[in-house]
């Protein structure tokens, strides 16, 4: 049995394409056919994390996150705002027609709490974990929220003079945030405001353990599929 309390320094390192929903001009929808135009975001995000947990039972362990995210988010942009500010787009000097692309970069003070359930029989083990975390963007009014479900079965044992786990998963991600774009459109500036989601839910992993001793151990874990992730955490328990 792991010894009842951890502390973990991690790192994750995600890159995925998101979808996008509603867009909004100064607060007005304009998200219809000859208006806006946005294609996916892709959004690539680095996130260094300090966790504490807890095995309550030997089976439920509970968790608290702090962290920071960089994140960067692109995509194409096309607007003709003359159907909604007819008048501010016929004043002299305004282009209204807005074909470009944008490449935002932002941070995110990163904070949430979850909850892993494990058992297992012999060398192996299955276990499913929940997490839900708010991250204070620094280009945004709102907060981007996320909902992250994943499930893992693998081996748990001695190979050699490797002590650890083994594993495969397959991890669920339901994240949600807005864009805010400041543009230049002559004499004016516009706010552009974007809500994006993810693109697809599901990825697949394949990680693994070393124990060190009972105190310390180095996890590292990839995700594949249109989401691709890498993650690295080192762990203290006492």
């Amino acid at each position: 049995m792991p010894r009842p309390f951890g502390v973990s320094l991690g790192y994750l390192h995600q890159d995925q394409p998101f979808d996008v929903g509603d867009v909004f001009v100064h607060g007005v929808d304009v998200k219809t056919p000859g208006v806006a135009v946005v294609d996916e975001v892709q959004n690539e995000e680095s996130t260094y994390t300090l966790r504490f947990d807890a095995w309550i039972l030997p089976f439920w362990n509970i968790y608290g996150i702090l962290g920071k995210t960089d994140g960067q988010a692109v995509g194409p942009l096309e607007i003709d705002l003359n159907p909604v500010f007819p008048v501010l787009c016929g004043l002299p000097g305004n282009n209204c027609q807005v074909n470009t692309s944008f490449d935002i970069k932002y941070k995110a003070d990163v904070t949430g709490y979850g909850t892993t359930i494990a058992g297992g029989y012999k060398d192996f083990f299955g276990m499913i974990d929940m997490n839900w975390t708010k991250a204070d963007l620094d280009i945004s009014l709102t907060d981007a929220r996320a909902t992250v479900i994943s499930s893992r079965i693998g081996w748990n044992g001695k190979l050699g003079k490797f002590s650890g786990v083994l594993w495969l998963g397959v991890m669920y991600q339901d994240i949600s945030q807005t864009l805010d774009l400041l543009l230049d459109i002559g004499d004016d500036d516009l706010l552009v405001t974007i809500d994006q989601s993810t693109q697809e839910a599901y990825n697949y992993l394949i990680g693994g353990q070393w124990d060190i001793n009972r105190s310390f151990s180095i996890l590292a874990e990839i995700g594949m599929g249109e989401r691709k992730s890498q993650m690295l955490n080192l762990t203290y328990r006492f």
